[in-house]
């Protein structure tokens, strides 16, 4: 690709993040020919010199097989390193930075607030010589007075536009299938509410356990991490008004009115767990009570879903590892009803599930080519390219925090039920179940 060299600018580059994910999302990139012309542009805590910063990030390279060392050879070429503290004069080598510019937060969520005051106070918002955008990881905030101030001061500097939300967990993939689902099939549109719809399931199962993110996890659990987000996202995406363009704009819009329509949620309608061991594992504080297993039962006030239930849940070391998101139907004369099942992982698929005189027939179908990168580098790309389809809003992050509140308030006390490792979860899951409704297990096959 060719044009006006961007600057990819990566505040935290000898960290975790950008070793695990962004640098292998660069040269995976690169190998496809998708990258446009790079300046790699580093900052870290590290003294440690450019040649140093090089080789200490391809030694973690070298252990993923899938990379082209070729491909690494030349996005090494790319990096420029500086040790520097985040605040104005560290960063002041970056003054007067020319070209568009993607500043890469790379960094511990408290230190994003500095980062973004560092950045516009050194002017480099101001797009007087090409775009300019922020990219930040989850977490956006704890709590929802956390999320309004970190966009309060992301907003002192930068548009909104120029901001973005980098939740990398679905990618475009999972999230252009239920688009296409629903914008190509408008006679589902019939059926995608309270008329065809009993209630509506989003999980996300785990089988794996902290992997030695305890530092993040204890100060985070399943509602933070999985459910305020993720499969609030999801949530929204099945129950907004489908939007007249598929554009940033209009897609925002409706994803945010989805879920200003939701109910807060009740402690009552709210279940907790934390596997069994969880104490043990390296990190963890004596007697924590973070919850690896987050439950809720949601209601909208949109009329297109009044009356319907949405149930969430996410939890770690599950006896599966699966995600879908699943409209059941209204039960037939013999109680038993079908359902549309978004199939998220293992495999990425769509299955429809119709009641027949010998019990139920499912159909399964292929949604489209295999993804042609990870969700990583999917969601990367799109922040180069400036694509803000994927990235939620302001607005969204901040419903989404009033949503939780309530039960993040009520989980002060207390403590998670614990559960078995290689189970299904917490019994207290079941109690949020309205009669006749099932979560479905082993990724709907049950």
């Amino acid at each position: 690709m060719s044009g006006t060299p961007l600057n990819l600018v990566v505040l935290g580059l000898t960290g975790d993040l950008s070793r695990r994910l962004l640098l292998p999302a660069l040269v995976r990139l690169h190998m496809e020919g998708r990258l446009p012309p790079l300046r790699l542009l580093g900052f870290g805590a590290e003294a440690w010199g450019e040649e140093e910063v090089r080789e200490r990030l391809g030694a973690f390279i070298a252990q993923r097989p899938e990379l082209d060392p070729r491909a690494w050879a030349e996005v090494r070429g790319w990096i420029r390193y500086r040790q520097a503290a985040i605040s104005p004069q560290g960063l002041a080598p970056l003054r007067g930075l020319e070209g568009p510019a993607l500043f890469y937060l790379a960094l511990p969520p408290r230190l994003f607030p500095k980062a973004a005051t560092a950045l516009g106070r050194l002017g480099l918002a101001r797009e007087r010589t090409g775009w300019r955008r922020i990219a930040v990881e989850k977490p956006f905030g704890q709590d929802l007075a956390s999320a309004q101030r970190l966009n309060r001061v992301l907003h002192r500097h930068f548009r909104e536009e120029q901001v973005l939300r980098m939740d990398h967990f679905l990618g475009k993939r999972a999230v252009e299938n239920l688009l296409a689902l629903r914008r190509h099939n408008p006679s589902l549109e019939a059926l995608w509410g309270r008329a065809g719809v009993a209630y509506v399931e989003i999980t996300y199962a785990e089988t794996l356990g902290l992997e030695g993110r305890a530092a993040y996890y204890e100060g985070t659990g399943a509602l933070r991490d999985m459910l305020q987000n993720h499969l609030l996202q999801l949530l929204a995406l099945v129950a907004m008004d489908p939007p007249a363009r598929l554009e940033a704009l209009s897609l925002r819009a409706a994803k945010a009115e989805a879920l200003r329509a939701l109910e807060a949620a009740s402690p009552k309608a709210a279940a907790r767990g934390q596997y069994q061991g969880y104490g043990e594992e390296p990190g963890v504080r004596p007697g924590s009570r973070t919850e690896t297993f987050a439950a809720l039962r949601l209601f909208s006030t949109a009329p297109r879903w009044q009356g319907v239930p949405f149930y969430l849940r996410s939890g770690k070391r599950l006896s599966g590892a699966f995600g879908h998101v699943a409209l059941a139907f209204h039960p037939g004369p013999r109680g038993a009803g079908g359902r549309l099942l978004l199939r998220l992982k293992p495999e990425v698929g769509l299955a429809l599930a119709l009641q027949g005189e010998a019990g139920e027939e499912v159909l399964e179908f292929r949604l489209g080519p295999e993804p042609e990168f990870g969700a990583y580098e999917e969601i990367l790309l799109a922040a180069l390219e400036g694509d803000l389809t994927h990235f939620p809003s302001e607005v969204e992050v901040e419903e989404a925090w009033r949503v939780v509140e309530p039960v993040l308030q009520a989980w002060r006390r207390g403590r998670p039920e614990v559960y078995p490792q290689g189970s299904p979860g917490p019994e207290a899951q079941h109690r949020l179940l309205l009669p006749g409704h099932r979560w479905l297990e082993g990724g709907g096959k049950a």
